[in-house]
């Protein structure tokens, strides 16, 4: 019994997590847009030191993730 309520209740946390991701990942591009729509349709330009700071912040997250979040991306 305990297997069992152990896979659902994995189950159901990684369905919640794919969700979350999902919804974020949409932000993520609605952001996007807003920024270009504000910035004269530029990327921002970021300072060596914001780069660098969040490139250590990147290898925190698997880049499978970190490829359907990534802000800094071109625009799909």
């Amino acid at each position: 019994m305990f297997t069992w309520l152990k896979k659902r209740l994995f189950e159901w946390a990684d369905r919640h997590q794919k969700r979350e991701i999902e919804r974020l990942h949409q932000e993520a591009l609605r952001l996007k847009g807003e920024v270009l729509k504000n910035n004269g349709g530029r990327p921002i330009q970021l300072s060596p030191e914001t780069h660098q700071r969040l490139n250590e912040l990147r290898k925190n997250i698997d880049p499978e993730v970190l490829k359907r979040i990534d802000l800094l991306s071109d625009a799909e």
